[in-house]
């Protein structure tokens, strides 16, 4: 296949966005930004809302969750909502709140492992720090962000002379001893969680004794990079899923006309964790912003779920590409590859939300815009992955279908996908969006 200057420019975007998305905060405001410069007024969930056709709006929840819209020309009860829902958060590491101690000499930080990652791909390689700091200004608490680009931490490994047996049984980590990244050594005096916040400080110019609170995580400040011989794929951190929740936001503010029916974009936090907080698919979330819009438009409840029946929901996640060194460990005929366009997700035990008819619609879809699709199952006999689709199909009962672009190293701190498929995702939903 041939990958297109138009690809390249827009995978070059995303590798942006991603420099820029170190956590799930991060993310939420990268999105925002490019919806405040195509247009988008930000609204806030505690003021009524006045709406009308042809607006753009988004709103933000928590620091780390969005969701964005445009009101279609038409009745929102006639048409429904077409919506594309992803999630801003990554697996990794969270600094514990009292977490700073000294050991054989060595300043070291305390994490909890949040999510799933792949524990020993963050080993041996320069890490940072960023997150949210909690400020007090005029007697009020302020959320803001934060992130360092310095080069501070490092989760370093046992030597192959200590533990001889690492390349044939594989490396096996504790995950209370063996993960606190070393920040430095330690000095004649101690340490302590407030030197750090001396530093964040130094950092951001807000005095020391005005920060009250942080929530840190680890990052790979390593930057995104194009790789391979025709440089056909890129490799980043955190592009499960900051690549759908890029490739939503950017479909959504690239529509050049009022669509008919009412356009909806929502990244979701914590699906790495379960997604049962007040940001996460499990909350209601979508549905307190979908009945918001009917509410705006002079709608009652019966008018809301003759909506709701109307409606699509795309759940946009990774997918898992065949890799060549394993290629037994893939169900033989569904064996997907990088640069050949959307995966459609499909589950027998609906850990995935796809079905016949929203899988037949978005393949045609796809054959509308000339952007080619593959079709994921999972092999019977491995554990199956799962997604905000089915969740936001049982809050909102909503048809729901599951896609994403295929992508190798899923849950590594530096991942692998092909150039030309975040192309291939915008289109197609581009396409949805003003359908």
């Amino acid at each position: 296949m041939e990958i297109t200057q138009a690809m390249r420019k827009t995978t070059k975007d995303l590798m942006n966005f991603l420099d820029n998305s170190p956590t799930a905060g991060w993310a939420a405001h990268s999105a925002e930004e490019i919806l405040k410069d195509n247009g988008f007024q930000n609204l806030q969930e505690n003021k009524k809302w006045d709406l009308k056709p042809g607006d753009k709006f988004f709103i933000n929840r928590g620091g780390t969750a969005t969701a964005a819209g445009i009101v279609g020309k038409k009745g929102i009860s006639e048409t429904g909502f077409n919506v594309i829902g992803a999630h801003t958060d990554s697996p990794g590491f969270r600094v514990k709140n009292n977490s700073i101690y000294e050991k054989e000499g060595y300043i070291q930080l305390g994490v909890e492992i949040y999510g799933g990652p792949l524990l020993a791909s963050w080993t041996d390689r320069e890490l940072s720090l960023a997150g949210k700091i909690v400020v007090e200004k005029n007697s009020e608490l302020q959320t803001r962000m934060w992130r360092s680009d310095k080069k501070m931490l490092r989760i370093a490994q046992l030597p192959i002379h200590m533990n001889r047996k690492v390349n044939d049984e594989g490396l096996k980590l504790d995950k209370e001893k063996h993960l606190p990244p070393i920040l430095g050594l330690a000095g004649e005096e101690e340490f302590t969680r407030q030197d750090l916040i001396d530093f964040i400080a130094h950092d951001t110019g807000v005095p020391a004794d005005k920060i009250k609170e942080f929530d840190l995580h680890l990052y790979d400040p390593q930057k995104a990079t194009f790789i391979g011989l025709k440089d056909e794929f890129f490799a980043s951190g955190r592009i499960d899923n900051l690549m759908m929740s890029y490739s939503g936001i950017k479909a959504l503010s690239q529509l050049q006309e009022v669509p008919d029916k009412t356009a909806v974009v929502i990244l979701f936090d914590n699906e790495e964790v379960g997604s049962n907080t007040m940001n996460g698919g499990g909350s209601p979330f979508l549905q307190n912003f979908l009945e918001r819009i009917a509410l705006s438009q002079g709608l009652n409840r019966e008018d809301l779920l003759v909506a709701l029946s109307n409606s699509f929901v795309l759940s946009a996640d990774g997918a898992h590409a065949v890799h060549p060194n394993y290629p037994d460990e893939y169900e033989k005929r569904h064996k997907v590859e990088l640069n050949k366009g959307p995966v459609i997700k499909l589950n027998a035990m609906q850990k995935y939300a796809s079905d016949p008819q929203n899988t037949a619609f978005f393949k045609e879809l796809c054959e509308r815009e000339d952007v080619p699709h593959q079709i994921y199952i999972h092999r019977a006999d491995k554990p199956c992955g799962s997604t905000i689709g089915p969740i936001t199909a049982t809050r909102t009962g909503i048809s729901t279908m599951d896609v994403g672009p295929a992508m190798l190293s899923m849950h590594s701190v530096r991942e692998l996908a092909g150039v030309a498929d975040a192309w291939y995702m915008i289109q197609v939903m581009r396409a949805l969006l003003k359908n």
